[in-house]
């Protein structure tokens, strides 16, 4: 039986790549590829894609598998829509999310669906410009109503049209668990004739957990 708390920590930043609250225009797209390990040895891999069917209408698939020094497996993976609510042009940005998928470990498949809650709004710090989001959602299992809340922060700033950083606070709660993390990142466009492909490093710590960080790189590929 996997420990609850650490599948409880990876699950905290599962689809932290997602625009939020911001659908993707009309025949562009998103996806990220995400690697992250922690000095226990357990290691995550998530892979995200979405797409702006319409300018009101973006679908996106998610899919991650955990492995832990013990040994163990598991995994899950999601087919979302996302939808605005209310107009584009104000300042701040509203959507909602739908999903259906399943979670699985060892030998044990168990079907899911998602709601989630977005919002979002630019800002200027001096010459500098920014975002924050607010995201939160909720994740039922289909045979036994059991649940996981989740609600993450976000916090970026962009320095130039090459860099930019970004700190996250993550919190995860089911019925026997809870888990809060601070992620901090840097993101950079490393290859100036390809400014849609961003690489994102980074570390994230659980509250009361210090002394087990964890590591993120990701790949980001607008199209």
């Amino acid at each position: 039986m996997l420990p609850r708390l650490a599948i409880l920590f990876f699950l905290l930043d599962v689809s932290t790549a997602t625009a939020g609250a911001w659908l993707r225009e009309k025949g562009t797209g998103f996806s990220s590829v995400t690697t992250k390990g922690t000095l226990s040895r357990d290691f995550a891999e998530t892979t995200y894609w979405e797409y702006g069917v319409r300018d009101d209408l973006t679908l996106g698939v998610e899919a991650a598998f955990f492995t832990f020094a013990s040994g163990a497996q598991s995994g899950s993976g999601m087919v979302f829509l996302r939808r605005p609510i209310g107009k584009k042009d104000r300042p701040s940005v509203w959507a909602y999310e739908l999903g259906i998928g399943a979670d699985w470990s060892d030998a044990s498949v168990r079907a899911n669906v998602r709601a989630a809650l977005s919002w979002g709004r630019g800002y200027q710090l001096k010459q500098l410009n920014g975002w924050m989001a607010v995201d939160g959602a909720i994740k039922l299992d289909v045979y036994d109503a059991s649940h996981t809340l989740k609600i993450d922060s976000t916090v970026g700033l962009n320095f130039n049209d090459r860099f930019s950083g970004m700190i996250q606070v993550f919190h995860a709660h089911t019925a026997n668990s809870t888990a809060t993390s601070i992620a901090p990142s840097f993101l950079v466009k490393p290859i100036k004739s390809k400014p849609n492909i961003r690489l994102q490093i980074g570390g994230e710590t659980e509250l009361g957990k210090a002394k087990n960080p964890a590591f993120k790189i990701s790949f980001w590929r607008e199209f």
